[in-house]
């Protein structure tokens, strides 16, 4: 077995040379920030995490003999660490410390008999992002591309092991109905160089974007006239103002944020609150809390330890997996305004068992670009859908699969099919054989 260390021969960069990025280490858990270290939320069957024990809900306090106190010292931690040496981890598992051996392995590349997926790199601020780019086996011409813009936080879109990650799902599923596919890990995720993925800002995230879209209209087999954008969760945020700097061929946005941040949190938490259980007075007094806490942190700037020293329940209350900046900074965007200018082809999906956002929002969007541009905005359901891209049945059994049970669902199909068919619809596909 080759070691994490040796370099993979990339096949383009924005500038257009060869750029090598070491292969990571691979551990198998994803993980949230926690008050006491980090709490792990999925674990991948079969992962070097699985074997050592580990659980979704424990949470990680020390790595060898490095306290982890965030996402940044585990990352790092993982980076530095020796492939096929025995590391100790120590955790909390209902509040009892308890200590696990897991040993790291090189992660593997992705395989697929009908799709190849390229490895490779792209430049943005100096250093360089991993792309994966996934097209229909031994792919001849130039085929249409779709840039995939993912939702918050800091988890990685290379996972080798787990077949049915929804990002990968959908990347092969469109790959073989004859498109080509760009994912792009974040900064400091995975293999990707550059600052902390939990330090990035938003304005920082949407740069490598731009940086993706420009390298995969320069890609190989890639026809630069019908590149489309898919973007999910904060992900259409980035869609419409990438559309509107680039000529791009389409844009879909899936589980989509369609009013602005401020507006968007105190209607997502009114729903999550009735799905809970919380009596109309406890719904209310809690959307009173959020949005004190919220103001102080996003809109006045206040430190959240001078905010929880005097708020002690805006430490929950302005829980982000990401840092305040980027929130401060979507907190400023106009969401309205972008989708005013885009002249282009556009779907929405929402999924009805969603509980983050709102088929009204995805239909405002749909209604806006239609305004402008007549006809040329959709929108379509995926019956029993979640935010996760997973089937759940309804918004009450998905809010107690994901956040009381910490749970997921089988990968929803129907996405796949339904954005594969608006887009050969759009662009001539040719499916794999």
């Amino acid at each position: 077995m080759r070691r994490c260390w040796i370099c993979l021969i990339l096949l383009f960069t924005c500038a257009g040379s060869a750029q090598e990025l070491p292969r990571r280490n691979s551990f198998g858990a994803a993980v949230n920030p926690d008050p006491q270290g980090i709490r792990v939320s999925t674990v991948v069957a079969g992962s070097p995490a699985a074997q050592a024990g580990l659980r979704v809900g424990d949470v990680i306090i020390a790595m060898g003999t490095r306290a982890i106190s965030n996402s940044a010292d585990f990352l790092q931690t993982l980076r530095s660490a020796l492939a096929a040496t025995p590391l100790t981890i120590a955790i909390l598992r209902a509040d009892v410390r308890q200590q696990l051996e897991v040993t790291l392995e090189p992660v593997a590349e992705e395989s697929d008999p009908r799709v190849d997926t390229i490895y490779s790199a792209i430049s943005v601020g100096g250093s360089l992002r991993r792309t994966l780019i996934s097209m229909p086996k031994g792919a001849s011409g130039r085929l249409p591309a779709v840039l995939l813009i993912g939702g918050i936080g800091c988890y990685s879109v290379d996972n080798p092991a787990d077949r049915n990650a929804p990002y990968r799902r959908f990347a092969r599923d469109l790959s073989k109905a004859g498109l080509i596919v760009m994912r792009i890990e974040k900064s400091g995720i995975g293999d990707s160089q550059g600052t902390p993925c939990f330090e990035t800002d938003f304005d920082s995230e949407t740069e490598m974007y731009v940086a993706g879209l420009a390298a995969l209209e320069k890609t190989a087999h890639v026809d630069p006239d019908k590149v489309f954008l898919f973007g999910h969760s904060i992900g259409t945020l980035i869609a419409p103002r990438l559309a509107v700097k680039d000529s791009v061929a389409g844009i879909v946005v899936a589980e989509a944020v369609g009013i602005n941040w401020f507006e968007y949190e105190l209607a997502n938490l009114r729903r999550q609150s009735v799905l809970g259980g919380d009596s109309p007075a406890q719904t209310d007094d809690l959307l009173r809390s959020k949005e004190v806490c919220m103001h102080r942190l996003l809109i006045e700037h206040q430190s959240e330890e001078s905010i929880e020293t005097s708020m002690p329940e805006c430490k929950k209350r302005n829980s982000y997996p990401v840092a305040a900046p980027y929130m401060q900074e979507v907190m400023l965007l106009n969401v309205a305004e972008p989708w005013t200018q885009v002249r282009v082809p556009v779907l929405a999906v929402y999924g009805t068992a969603d509980f983050v956002t709102a088929e009204t929002e995805h239909q405002r969007i749909v209604d806006i670009v239609n305004r402008a541009n007549p006809n040329s905005a959709t929108l379509t359901l995926i019956q029993g859908m979640d935010h996760h891209l997973e089937i759940m049945g309804t918004p009450q059994r998905a809010y107690e699969q994901r956040v009381e049970q910490h749970k997921d669902g089988p990968y929803a199909e129907d996405l796949s099919d339904q954005v594969a068919k608006w887009l050969c619809a759009h662009a001539a596909c040719k499916p794999a054989a």
